[in-house]
């Protein structure tokens, strides 16, 4: 095997998934840290996730960009699947957003453009990427632009992060409407709506997480999943500047349009969103670059840096799993190089072949049969009598509306209490990450089989059964 990789440390952990960092050692004995996701067997026994999520992570294979996380191997133990990624040393937006949060402080205006302009490079480089054998314009469309899903290295670089498994756990179907709280909350209305989707998705998106960074405040949260849907749906976005009058309105005016409802008065590309921001950094005179960032995530630096040591001087049950985790790497084997030493298991995803794979749709509706998955609105007898609250107030604080004139000001930001989402552990791919939707899943391969003996039997009722025996046995011996 070309590649060895030894466990360090669990990072995360979470409902489908839990990321490792790991040392991988070339056969030149060249050392490189990497992180390690491993898929909890349990999914395993879903055949048509594992064919979507396989089919979108080797799709991953092909990214080559600054803000893209890479992934360099996909592999499988003889327990569950593997993805080999870059390991970005640093914290989510979510957890910076938190950390911040705690402090009653926001990021300021020209570090919220810096990145939205980091992410959407690395937008701009995905849905432009055409297949290199083919040069086919591949249509991607991540789907699952959210804070946990973009990764802040502490040296300030930006980078989105589960291309792959967003759209894998975006087909998976669930019987439990639970495991989607949450999630709705980063639609775009035409998802909302079970529409197709296309990069236009990604940038209202976009448009939220600049909302959030700026305003400090949730964007679309109602008190259940169908008022969150019901907000997505509707689009109406409070005033920015009632909220931080720091921010111009010029700048406001920008965000507004990454968020129309209607994806057509949107920005039509990821280029022409970036450039109007940059415009805007440029004629206000505004400086800013990654050392800023580094510099704002100092303290967390140190706060999650002391956590992972003592996480790792963490003895007893932590080491035993930890030596069943380096088993599975002992028998980790590539996907490629697996398929073609022609593996003969049994069991589900030993079906699993490469004609499978490359069937998906990317411009698909993201979410197929929300009202069913959601229910009615349980306040109103199954229809909405009115518009949900925009925003999710804390528990011990009165709910607000959306605002209609500015609050009093203030000497520094108000606390956000609304904006993380609790118990996301592990971005993209906890339980709160799945949705009911629609899966485009390969054809039985008994469907002929079956077509067969539906023939024989009204050939038998048809011309009786001797008549039917000569015509599809004795009669094709003599031609």
């Amino acid at each position: 095997m070309a590649q060895n990789y030894t466990p360090l440390y669990r990072l995360a952990a979470g409902g489908m998934a839990e990321v490792w960092v790991a040392q991988s050692v070339s056969v030149a004995g060249f050392k490189k840290k990497v992180a390690i996701k491993r898929i909890l067997p349990g999914l395993l026994k879903d055949d048509r996730f594992v064919r979507m999520f396989l089919d979108e992570a080797r799709l991953s294979l092909h990214f080559n960009h600054a803000n893209v996380v890479s992934v360099f191997d996909l592999g499988k133990s003889d327990e569950t699947y593997f993805i080999v990624m870059e390991y970005v040393q640093g914290t989510t937006l979510k957890r910076l957003l938190e950390h911040l949060q705690e402090r009653g402080r926001r990021i300021s205006l020209p570090l919220v453009i810096w990145i939205l302009n980091e992410t959407l490079k690395g937008l701009d480089y995905a849905h432009a990427l055409t297949d290199p054998e083919t040069n086919e314009h591949l249509g991607v469309v991540h789907r699952d632009i959210s804070p946990p899903n973009l990764l802040i290295s502490w040296n300030g670089e930006v980078k989105l992060t589960d291309f792959g498994l967003a759209k894998a756990t975006s087909q998976l179907e669930s019987t439990d409407p639970g495991v989607v709280k949450g999630k709705f909350s980063y639609l775009s209305p035409e998802a909302a709506h079970g529409k197709a989707v296309d990069g236009r998705t990604d940038l209202f998106a976009v448009g939220i997480l600049a909302y959030e960074m700026l305003t400090m405040k949730r964007l679309f949260l109602g008190e259940t999943d169908y008022q969150t849907v019901e907000l997505v749906r509707a689009a109406e976005i409070p005033s920015i500047r009632a909220q931080n009058p720091d921010v111009p309105a010029e700048l406001e005016q920008i965000i507004l349009k990454s968020l129309a409802r209607d994806e057509n008065q949107r920005y039509q590309s990821a280029a022409e969103f970036a450039d109007d921001l940059l415009s805007f950094l440029f004629s206000h005179r505004l400086k800013v670059s990654a050392r800023d960032l580094s510099a704002t995530m100092a303290e967390l630096r140190q706060i999650e840096e002391a956590k992972v040591q003592r996480e790792r001087a963490v003895g007893g049950p932590a080491n035993l799993i930890m030596q069943l985790m380096a088993e599975e790497l002992a028998n980790f084997r590539s996907i490629d190089e697996d398929s073609d030493a022609g593996d003969q298991r049994t069991g589900a995803h030993s079906l699993i072949d490469d004609e499978d794979f490359g069937n998906f749709d990317s411009s698909a509706p993201l979410v197929e049969g929300l009202d069913d998955l959601i229910g009615p609105d349980p306040g109103a007898g199954g229809s909405p009598k009115s518009p949900p609250k925009q925003a999710k107030a804390p528990k011990q604080a009165p709910k607000q509306g959306p605002p209609k004139q500015a609050p009093p000001k203030q000497t520094k930001p108000t606390a956000p209490e609304d904006l993380p989402d609790p118990g996301d552990d592990l971005p993209g791919i906890t339980e709160n990450s799945i949705a009911h939707t629609r899966l485009p899943s390969p054809a039985p391969r008994e469907s002929q089989s079956n077509t067969g003996v539906w023939i024989l039997v009204a050939l038998v009722v048809l011309l009786g059964g001797g008549a039917a025996v000569y015509f599809l046995v004795i009669a094709p011996g003599m031609g």
